[in-house]
């Protein structure tokens, strides 16, 4: 204990020994392990407190133990390996921004916002109690590379039957005993050494962002980072890929319901077609351009696509009923 704890150097808030190594700092002072465990605070904001504000904030962390007591989580939303965490207690209307069961529990009404982003673009923002959706011309995007795949397949057809070829050949030489390639004249073969086609067309999003933004002593907004999908390499497909697109939207809005729903408790749903402008916890300015939609064009563009097998007859009458506001 001793070897790794500095009886000389006390704590300055409770007056305990502090670690030797890699202590955290309250005005240049070490404070001790248990005094660090509290701190669920924004990256670099402890090192800009005075010791009255940290013991501030100490006590505003066991006050918060009444919520942390109280939390039982009905939904929790992963990021993925070392993405983080996110838990909603829809009954209590309490929310958690850590999977750690020790951090700061949020009341509803600390949530002013959530929004979702695909790269930078506003797929999702909820407000006072109302989610707007926003159309983002994924399956255009996606669709528009079905050009690029149909050059990649007739690739792969041709890689395939070359190799074909060559081991045909060399199973052939094998059973004549010959060690050495092309020794039958007349006869073309393809090259013994070929690259393996592989589709690398950029996809259509490349990162998801959840934002939230909070009215609370502490936290101001938070961000995470959510992948989205890609094509694969080898069998890239249009259907597949939205499929997956799809899917991973749904747990986003699945997300932002149960977000809406502990900070308001009723969510209505709207979509947004009108441009929209706001400014991103990073103090970037979004801008989300998007003409009125014109009802009859939107109808006949997905139809195009239900009649080449990219929508589903399922997604197709999702969309006529949201097009058509039934």
């Amino acid at each position: 204990m001793g070897l790794f704890s500095n009886n000389k150097k006390l704590c300055p808030i409770c007056g305990n020994p502090t670690p030797r190594l890699l202590a955290d700092k309250v005005e240049g002072m070490p404070i001790c392990k248990e005094c660090a465990k509290k701190v669920y605070l924004p990256d670099g904001m402890l090192n800009q407190m005075s010791l009255d504000e940290f013991q501030e904030y100490l006590n505003f962390y066991d006050e918060n133990q009444q919520l942390r007591d109280a939390f039982s989580s009905t939904y929790q939303f992963n990021f993925g390996f070392f993405g983080g965490d996110i838990f909603v207690d829809a009954a209590n209307r309490l929310f958690r921004l850590c999977g750690d069961e020790k951090a700061l529990v949020f009341e509803g009404a600390n949530l002013k916002a959530v929004r979702i982003l695909e790269d930078e673009i506003l797929l999702m923002e909820g407000t006072a109690g109302q989610l707007k959706r926003f159309q983002t011309g994924v399956y255009e995007r996606a669709n528009s590379l079905a050009p690029q795949i149909s050059q990649f397949q007739a690739e792969m057809r041709e890689y395939e039957w070359a190799e074909e070829m060559r081991e045909r050949r060399e199973r052939d030489e094998r059973l004549r005993g010959q060690s050495e390639m092309g020794k039958h004249p007349g006869t073309v073969m393809p090259p013994v050494v070929r690259s393996r086609p592989s589709f690398d067309a950029p996809d259509p999003v490349k990162r998801f962002y959840v934002e939230v933004e909070l009215e609370h002593p502490y936290w101001t907004e938070r961000r995470w980072e959510f992948s989205a999908p890609s094509f694969s390499s080898s069998d890239p497909s249009i259907n597949d890929y939205m499929d997956s697109y799809q899917e991973k939207v749904d747990k986003l809005h699945e997300l932002a319901v149960n977000l809406m729903q502990a900070a308001f408790g009723n969510v209505q749903e709207i979509s947004e077609s009108t441009n929209t402008t706001y400014q991103n916890p990073a103090g970037q300015q979004v801008i989300i351009q998007q003409a009125p939609v014109d009802t009859a064009a939107e109808l006949q563009k997905y139809k195009a696509l239900l009649d080449q097998g990219i929508l589903t007859e399922e997604e197709f009458t999702a969309k006529k009923r949201q097009l058509l506001g039934i």
